[in-house]
Order: structure tokens, then C-alpha cells, then sequence
């Protein structure tokens, strides 16, 4: 569970707990209800930052609960922010821990919008046609699922260095600590030296583990955006290809229509049984059974028609929405990866100051003259 306590689009909530689920059936909620919209993605609910992975982490730790409830405030603020999600009804009550905004949720019966196309459609398919903005998108969300992932390895293999660094310095504080003991006029200054030591070691690994919340946990939202992106994509694609199936129905009935108008139209071959040889004969179908098929197909062609043009004003729509959405997500997402990048420069400045300012002191330390030798 992860307790709330923030505001949210002129929302105040107190000391509001959910469990992990219930953020999944928000996050269901708002994917199958805002199609053409980008939905922020859920982080996940176990930790996989580079710090926490080196530990023994209890779940009900104060200090993990705390970094997951981190990622999961954001998740709430990106939703706040959007223009269309933050006016959500069911997002509002589950702000407000409404004792039964679950139940108004599955009321909507958002699990079963599309969900009969969906059942009809093959874990693969080819689009004949497709918009190249989705191309393109779709090719980004690759890339940038690739290349940041791809920076986290890189910038997660510094941070071990640095904690290996920090790491030997409290060592180094303790081999001066232990040489004091044996030196009357260096005592003081190699015992402050050993200090000095120790707080560096102590205050780099809180930066490290700062970098490893803000920083890495921004920018693996951001690859984690590359699967939302890849959602969105497909809501895209699905819609085209529900156009591109009831052409080709289309297609098919008439051609089935017009080969049954032709004379020899409608023959078929049956097999008769006999014995150990098997009978084989032409034959053609009675003016019934012809009427019977011509009207069947009449119908399924009747029916795609009158489903066609639904659907092709479900797919502009979308693709309206949808081009005013990424427009949107790509401006966010400017503003949001340069705040990230510029905190990942102040916290490697902070390294650097901090490192100074503990051998200055170390300076200063032995630069004091000794009273006697």
C-alpha cells in the first residue's frame, strides 16, 4: 500500500492509502477509456533502480515504501497535469478514496470497449496502409526505449564507481584514525583527517542514492513512456486495420455476387460415398439455393457497408486527438527530460564540491603547526 498526501489539480488529499492494484485499475481505467490520449505510465511495483537491486529490501521497509510511493505520487501529478484526465470523474473520486469508486470504475464496463474486434484480431498483423506519423512514432518509441536504457547502463556503472570510491575512502578514514594512535603531534590532525574522511563517505553515498531516485527513476519513466507510446500506437493500428478487414469484406461480397450472377456460377462438387471407391459429380444448385447464397451475401455485404463508415469516423476522430496529443507529449516531455538532465549535472557538481570541500579541510587540518614533536 502507498499513502497519498499532496494536491492534485486543486484536489487536497490526507493520508489517502491505496493498494499497488488499485493504481493497475486506475491505469486500465484511463487506457481503455482515452484511446487517442498517451497514458502515463505505472511504475512498477517492485523497485529495479540500481541501488535497491544491491539490497536485501523488505517490502514493508520504511525507506522502500517510501522511494515506491515516489514513483507512484509522480504517476498521479502526470495524470493531474494532463488536460483531459485531470477532469476524470473516477480519477477525482480515487483521489478522494471514495468508498466505492472501484465499483463506478467497473460500472463503465471499460474492459469490454473493443474487446469483441479484439478477440477477431491475430496476435500479428500487416497493415496495408498506415499513417507515417504512427510510423514514426512507433520507430521513436524504439529508439528511445534503446537509448536510454543504453545512458541508465552507462550512468548506473559510474554511480558503482563512485560508491566503490566513497566506499574506500571510509578505509582510507580509518587507517588515518588508527596511525593517530601512534603519533602524539600528528594525533589531532590525522583524527580530523579521518573525519573528514568519513563524512565525505557518508555524504556521497546519500547523493548516490538522491541520483538513484530523481535521476534513474525519471529517466526510466521515460523508457517505460516508450511503452505507453507503443499502446497508443496500437489503438491506431487497430482502428486501421477494422477499416482495412471490412473492405476487403466488402470486396469479397461483391465479388461473390458477381460471380453468382454468371450461369455457370454456384457449381460445386460433392463426393458420394460408395463402397471402397468414392463417386464424384457435377452439379448445379437449384434456383432456391442460389436465391439463399445471394441473399446471405447481400446481407454480409449490407452489414460491413453500414460498418464501414463508423468506423472510419472512429478513426479520424482519432487520429485528430491523437495528433494534438503527441504535440503535447513531445513539448512535456522536452520540458521534463531537460529538468532531468539539469538535476543529474547539479547532483555530479555536488560530488565535485563535496570532494573538495573535504580535502580543504584535510589541508587545513595538517597545515596547523605542531605544539611538539
Amino acid at each position: 500500500s502507498s499513502g497519498i498526501n499532496a494536491e492534485y489539480g486543486g484536489l487536497r488529499t490526507s493520508g489517502v492509502w491505496h493498494r499497488y492494484s488499485e493504481f493497475d485499475l486506475l491505469y486500465q481505467y484511463l487506457l481503455h477509456t482515452y484511446p487517442s490520449h498517451i497514458i502515463p505510465p505505472l511504475p512498477e511495483k517492485k523497485l529495479s533502480t540500481s541501488l535497491w537491486t544491491k539490497m536485501t529490501v523488505d517490502k514493508f521497509d520504511g525507506e522502500y515504501l517510501e522511494h515506491r510511493k515516489i514513483g507512484l505520487e509522480k504517476f498521479l501529478h502526470r495524470i493531474a497535469s494532463h488536460p483531459t484526465l485531470h477532469d476524470d470523474n473516477i480519477f477525482k473520486a480515487f483521489l478522494m478514496k471514495g468508498e466505492d469508486w472501484k465499483e463506478v470504475a467497473d460500472s463503465t464496463e471499460f474492459r469490454a470497449k473493443n474487446e469483441g474486434f479484439l478477440k477477431g484480431v491475430a496476435a500479428s498483423y500487416q497493415l496495408k496502409h498506415c499513417d507515417p506519423r504512427f510510423s514514426e512514432l512507433r520507430t521513436y518509441a524504439d529508439e528511445l526505449e534503446s537509448r536510454i536504457n543504453a545512458v541508465l547502463k552507462v550512468t548506473q556503472n559510474v554511480a558503482a564507481k563512485q560508491r566503490l570510491a566513497y566506499n574506500s575512502y571510509k578505509d582510507l578514514a580509518k587507517t588515518f584514525s588508527d596511525w593517530s594512535a601512534i603519533e602524539k603531534s600528528l594525533c589531532i590532525p590525522l583524527q580530523k583527517i579521518g573525519h573528514h574522511l568519513d563524512n565525505l563517505e557518508g555524504a556521497g553515498n546519500v547523493l548516490l542514492l538522491e541520483e538513484d531516485v530523481k535521476f534513474c527513476e525519471n529517466m526510466r519513466e521515460f523508457a517505460n513512456y516508450a511503452y505507453s507510446l507503443k499502446d497508443f500506437i496500437r489503438k491506431y493500428e487497430l482502428l486501421q486495420y477494422k477499416i482495412e478487414v471490412l473492405e476487403s469484406t466488402i470486396e469479397a461480397k461483391k465479388a461473390g455476387l458477381f460471380l453468382l450472377g454468371k450461369p455457370e456460377a454456384g457449381e460445386d462438387v460433392v463426393t458420394v460415398e460408395g463402397g471402397k471407391n468414392n463417386l464424384s459429380k457435377m452439379f448445379k444448385p437449384t434456383p432456391q439455393q442460389k436465391e439463399a447464397r445471394r441473399s446471405k451475401l447481400h446481407q454480409e455485404l449490407s452489414e460491413a457497408e453500414e460498418a464501414l463508415g463508423p468506423a472510419q469516423s472512429d478513426l479520424e476522430q482519432f487520429v485528430t486527438e491523437a495528433d494534438l496529443e503527441i504535440k503535447r507529449w513531445k513539448k512535456d516531455k522536452f520540458a521534463s527530460l531537460k529538468d532531468t538532465l539539469r538535476m543529474y549535472a547539479k547532483l555530479q557538481l555536488q560530488h565535485s564540491q563535496q570532494g573538495a570541500q573535504c580535502w580543504e579541510a584535510v589541508r587545513a587540518a595538517v597545515a596547523v603547526k605542531p605544539s611538539t614533536i
